[in-house]
C-alpha cells in the first residue's frame, strides 16, 4: 500500500516543471493586489500633487493679470501727494518773476523752472491761483499744497483795450511743433520729457510735420492727448527738410519713415527709367504708392 501512496508522488520532469510553474502563478495571483493597491496610491498622489501644482500656477497667472490691470489703471503722470510733500518745501510767494533760485527752494525741478521761465518769457502772466494750475508742469499734487501759499499782487486789466493785447499774448505763446525745443513742448498739457524727446527724434526722421495729426503716429500719442494740446500747438509746413526725388540714394530714401526699401527702390528705378522725374505726379502712378501713402509723402518731395 505504501508504495501505492509513493506511486501518487512520483513526478517525471514536465510534470516537476509543470508543478513549479503553477506554484508561481499562485504565488504572483496572491501578491499582485497588494502590489496594485500600493502604485495606484502612488500615481493617485502624484496626480493630487499635480493638481495642485495647476491651481498654483492659475492663481499666480491671476494675480499678475490683475496686476498688470491696476498698472494700466495707474496715472503715471499724477505725482502722488506723499512724494510731492516730501519733496515741496512751501512758502508765500508770487509767481509772477519769482527768481529761479526761488522756485528752487520751493522744491520745483530745474526742468519744471525752465518751462515757467519760458511762458514768463513769452509774456505769460499769472492773473490768478487757478492761472498757475493750468501750466502743465506743476502736478495737481504739487498744486494742491502750494495753492494756500500763492499771493498774487498784479491783477488782470478789465479793459476792453485790454482784450487785443491779451489775444496777442495767446497767439505768441503757440508752439510751434518743428522749431520747439523739448523745454517749449514740455509747456503742453500731458507732454512729459519721454513725449517730447520722441517728437523731437520722430520730426528729425520725417524731416518737420506738416499736420498736427502726426503726433498721432508718435509711440503712445492718442487722440485724447492731440484734443488736450491742439489749441496751444501749430505746424509751420514750410520748415519741412525736402528730399529731392532726381538726387536722392535708395539706402538713403528708404530711411524716412514713410518708405520702406521697396518703395524707396521702386522711386529710384522708376527715375533711372525716365532719366529724371519733372513731377510728383509720376511717382503716384506706380504700383506700391497708394493714394494715402501719396498724399503723405508728397509733402516731402521735390523734383528740383
Amino acid at each position: 500500500m505504501f508504495e501505492n501512496v509513493k506511486n501518487y508522488f512520483n513526478f517525471n520532469r514536465g510534470e516537476r516543471i509543470g508543478i513549479i510553474v503553477v506554484i508561481i502563478i499562485v504565488i504572483i495571483v496572491t501578491v499582485y493586489p497588494f502590489f496594485l493597491k500600493g502604485t495606484i496610491q502612488d500615481n493617485t498622489k502624484e496626480f493630487l500633487s499635480f493638481i495642485s501644482d495647476i491651481e498654483k500656477f492659475e492663481k499666480s497667472q491671476k494675480k499678475a493679470i490683475d496686476s498688470a490691470a491696476e498698472a494700466r489703471k495707474f496715472d503715471f503722470q499724477q505725482m502722488d501727494r506723499s512724494v510731492a510733500e516730501n519733496k515741496i518745501t512751501p512758502f508765500q510767494f508770487d509767481p509772477n518773476k519769482l527768481p529761479s533760485e526761488q522756485w528752487s527752494k520751493l522744491g520745483l525741478k530745474d526742468w519744471q523752472i525752465k518751462v515757467i521761465k519760458k511762458y514768463e518769457a513769452k509774456g505769460g502772466k499769472f492773473y490768478k491761483k487757478e492761472d498757475f494750475k493750468k501750466m502743465f508742469c506743476i502736478s495737481p499734487s504739487e498744486y494742491d499744497i502750494l495753492e494756500p501759499f500763492i499771493n498774487i499782487t498784479e491783477k488782470k486789466a478789465e479793459y476792453p483795450e485790454r482784450k487785443t493785447e491779451a489775444k496777442a499774448i495767446k497767439e505768441k505763446i503757440l508752439i510751434d511743433l518743428n522749431t520747439a525745443d523739448s523745454v517749449s513742448l514740455l509747456s503742453l498739457y500731458g507732454i512729459g520729457p519721454s513725449f517730447a524727446k520722441r517728437i523731437i527724434k520722430y520730426r528729425a526722421l520725417l524731416g518737420g510735420f506738416y499736420s498736427k495729426a502726426q503726433l498721432l503716429e508718435v509711440y503712445g500719442f492718442d487722440q485724447e492727448r492731440l484734443d488736450k494740446i491742439d489749441a496751444y500747438c501749430n505746424v509751420n509746413a514750410e520748415s519741412i527738410k525736402k528730399i529731392n526725388i532726381n538726387l536722392i540714394r535708395t539706402d538713403e530714401l528708404k530711411k524716412h519713415p514713410y518708405f520702406d526699401y521697396y518703395t524707396a527702390k521702386a522711386i529710384v528705378d522708376q527715375r533711372i527709367i525716365l532719366g529724371k522725374f519733372t513731377s510728383l505726379q509720376q511717382i503716384k502712378g506706380l504700383p506700391l504708392i497708394h493714394d494715402e501713402l501719396y498724399n503723405k509723402i508728397k509733402n516731402y518731395l521735390v523734383t528740383e
